[in-house]
């Protein structure tokens, strides 16, 4: 099942054709196009640039300017043409021209394909009925700058980090470019996912305007949400602009805690040194005393901004995190992996559930009879295809059972 239907995505899915028939003939595959229209307020990122320049000054010193680490710190974002108009993937019922009911699709941190997720996205689609909409996050998967395939370069920055940071650890080419952006400039973690959210707004404004081919303008929406895609369908849920979200239902799978509670230190994810800035700077940013306090209070008329700070800290606005959890109980729930060091299972709990198990997040704790990881909970060994077969099975039927 998932082994085999992993291999046929292998074979057959190519990113630039705009059509393609699946395997079961019942279904199709759907690159839309999409452009961006984000801009982040100009007078938060000049400060929150001028803040950072100054306290990683002594960093940026040992950078040397013909260096790939400083060159890729100094390449712009709003420049990215890439990120800004880009394709996102609808899986959807073959016979039917448009969904009635649609599933959200949010991804982990660092990917760079969709292939990983087909498998999943199909699975959910035909135990479900529903289409999924397959969303890629700001500067992944099929929106990341073709610069940051480039495997030499990729080994040079891995390298020039090793070089640079004693007692580094986790750093690979994989992780490279993700680890120095946010290392050096993690501000662009939250302007990244504020990108991302706005941009998943436009698309349902698209749907609620009648405006979108594939999609009924009165369909339902729900949403999955695996690892760091699960904090973006949490913000989506607990914000719910424009009643978007009124009776939509989340999925978190391997997800769900807040950013203080991870440990996303890992080889395919981020070094240790992007880890701890990432976790600095976030405290700083929602800290009373903070300079960028004032530059931050002009968009709190974002209401997703407030929900992101309650999901950063932990310790920060754990009762209001709880009071609205606690509204939401009926239509979130989770699964977490015993085995899990991203996002642990404890983590998940103290986050959906609250002081003292107080808020009653459905949240199921579960394990493989095989080795995975976060990043990769279903291997993909001919020699276990059959067990990770009947767990993958598993995770996909109590999925569809909460969002079908």
């Amino acid at each position: 099942m998932y082994y085999n239907t992993l291999n046929s995505f292998k074979n057959q899915y190519n990113p630039n054709i705009p059509l393609i028939n699946l395997d079961n003939q019942k279904s199709v595959l759907h690159h839309i196009n999409f452009k961006s229209n984000f801009k982040m307020n100009k007078e938060f990122l000049s400060k929150i640039r001028s803040e950072y320049q100054r306290e990683n000054e002594h960093q940026n010193l040992l950078l040397n300017n013909s260096s790939e680490s400083f060159k890729l710190n100094n390449e712009s974002d709003e420049d990215s043409q890439d990120n800004k108009s880009f394709n996102y993937i609808l899986i959807k019922d073959k016979e039917n021209v448009r969904a009635k009911e649609v599933i959200v699709f949010f991804h982990g941190l660092n990917e760079r394909s969709w292939l990983k997720y087909l498998p999943w996205a199909l699975e959910l689609h035909l135990l479900t009925g529903k289409a999924i909409l397959m969303f890629p996050l700001a500067f992944h998967i099929n929106r990341t700058p073709q610069s940051w395939f480039n495997l030499a370069r990729l080994k040079a920055i891995s390298e020039e980090r090793k070089q640079n940071l004693p007692g580094l650890s986790n750093s690979t080419f994989a992780n490279a470019v993700l680890s120095t952006r946010i290392h050096y400039q993690p501000h662009k973690f939250f302007q990244s996912g504020m990108q991302s959210y706005s941009d998943v707004i436009n698309i349902i404004k698209q749907i609620r305007s009648g405006k979108h081919k594939f999609i009924y303008d009165d369909a339902s929406i729900d949403l999955f949400g695996y690892s760091i895609g699960a904090l973006l369908a949490q913000v989506l849920m607990m914000s719910n602009k424009n009643n978007y979200f009124d009776k939509s239902k989340l999925f978190i799978f391997c997800g769900g805690s807040s950013l203080d509670l991870t440990s996303p230190v890992a080889k395919a994810i981020l070094d240790s040194e992007a880890s701890s800035s990432l976790t600095d700077f976030l405290k700083k940013l929602f800290s009373s005393d903070s300079p960028l306090t004032k530059p931050l209070a002009k968009l709190k008329d974002l209401i997703e901004i407030n929900f992101l700070e309650f999901l950063s800290d932990y310790n920060n606005n754990s009762e209001l995190r709880d009071k609205k959890f606690d509204e939401l109980k009926d239509r979130i729930f989770a699964m977490a992996l015993i085995k899990d060091k991203v996002f642990p299972p404890d983590s998940v709990i103290s986050t959906l559930n609250g002081d003292k198990m107080k808020v009653p997040v459905r949240t199921l704790i579960s394990d493989f009879p095989y080795e995975y990881t976060h990043e990769n909970p279903f291997p993909a060994n001919e020699k276990l295809k059959e067990i990770v077969d009947v767990n993958f099975r598993n995770v996909f039927q109590f999925a569809a059972s909460m969002v079908g």
